[in-house]
């Protein structure tokens, strides 16, 4: 690892928790140590990987495979459920940690953060030294391994921690940019998913190299406004700000995968009501409110189905969801609802949201339900539906 003294630049870090879930499970548990862990829904019932450890990886599993394929692959793992309260506590542990370093840190998920670190001037502490101060922090405090990667943006300091994992720390020096980026692959880069790097292959474009001495035109004519920043990032610019609050989510939603395809209309709508309760449980701790309430449909065949309704306040009333979501299965979903058209999956979100705090909410929104019982009274009318 090259360390260069820094000279008043910006320096941006990124940490991230290295197989969170499997990492924590094997903390907890000593019998794991050694054996390959996977964290996730039951192999027997539709579940999905979650995290698996570097053991595990080896045999090719990796996160959203089905825990069924996973199982195929690595038939000696130990397949675990997942322990969210104890993996949150833990965050929280180690992003107070990160706090004593950086001006401003922003969480991206519950194992991986953004910091900004102060400017780097002549005389202030060198980012590397930081780095390691913080992962030997962290296992200290923690018993965790983190991965840290530091450069002058975001997009940087994010693919130099994916490249210094296992536990380890990569700083790219100003100046440094393009011979770290050019011999990557250009599905690395932020916003390039299958369909994009596929998309960009067909163009010849298979390195970051090759996208930075593509024509921007070229990559605008094919993606957009998407190609332009595609192109800056292969130049090393990406001027995004570390930000510590995103403000109040666009949307919450709740879905699950059922063990037995569902062929009956009323345990469809009980489905229905428990996980509109939970999203209304979720918009009550983000302190939000709704006007659009989605049920998404997975049926037996992998098809999916989602319509959407708008309520006539906004509103986060459990019994004002959940009576919302079931007008739709009722309406759009029970036609055609077969023992040879069973569900698979159901979804229930909420969107169009604002705070509580915002000024044209009413508190009676908040606290009051529209109505009490399963039927919607006569003062409640839901706006037509729509496809999404």
């Amino acid at each position: 690892m090259n360390v260069l003294p820094e000279q008043g630049f910006r320096r941006v870090m990124h940490c991230d928790l290295d197989c969170f879930f499997a990492a924590v499970e094997e903390l907890d548990n000593p019998y794991l140590a050694g054996k390959p862990v996977i964290v996730g829904g039951d192999p027997d019932r539709r579940g999905v990987v979650s995290t698996a450890n570097y053991r595990a990886r080896r045999h090719g599993v990796h996160s959203a495979m089905s825990a069924a394929v996973a199982r195929r692959l690595c038939p000696n793992a130990v397949f675990l459920r997942p322990h969210f309260e104890r993996y949150r506590m833990l965050s929280d542990q180690v992003m107070a940690i990160l706090d004593d370093y950086f001006v401003t840190r922003e969480q991206v998920s519950v194992d991986e953060a953004y910091g900004e670190l102060p400017p780097g001037v002549p005389g202030c502490r060198h980012a590397v030294d930081i780095a390691l101060d913080i992962k030997a922090r962290v296992l200290r405090e923690t018993g965790l391994i983190i991965s840290v990667g530091v450069g002058r943006n975001k997009c940087i300091a994010k693919l130099a921690s994916d490249r210094a994992k296992p536990d380890g720390c990569l700083i790219v020096m100003p100046g440094r940019e393009d011979a770290f980026l050019h011999t990557l692959p250009v599905g690395c880069l932020p916003g390039v998913g299958p369909h994009t790097r596929a998309k960009l292959e067909r163009m010849g474009i298979t390195l970051v190299s090759e996208l930075a001495r593509t024509n921007v035109e070229a990559l605008q004519m094919q993606f957009g406004k998407t190609g332009s920043w595609l192109w800056r990032l292969a130049h090393g610019e990406d001027d995004r700000c570390v930000v510590s609050d995103h403000g109040p989510p666009k949307s919450l939603s709740r879905e699950c995968t059922y063990e037995r395809d569902i062929a009956d209309l009323e345990r469809a709508q009980d489905h229905v009501r428990a996980l509109a309760e939970k999203v209304a449980r979720d918009a009550e701790k983000k302190r939000v409110l709704g006007r659009s309430i989605t049920l998404k449909v997975k049926w037996h065949n992998f098809e999916i189905t989602t319509r959407q309704t708008m309520l006539p306040a906004p509103t986060r009333a459990p019994d004002v969801l959940g009576i919302a979501a079931r007008h739709l299965l009722a309406t759009h979903f029970s036609p055609l609802l077969t023992a040879d058209h069973a569900i698979r999956l159901l979804g229930v979100g909420l969107s169009n949201l604002l705070s509580e705090s915002h000024p044209g909410h009413a508190q009676g929104i908040i606290q009051l339900p529209l109505f009490s019982s399963d039927e919607p009274s006569a003062d409640f009318t839901l706006l037509p539906d729509n496809p999404i």
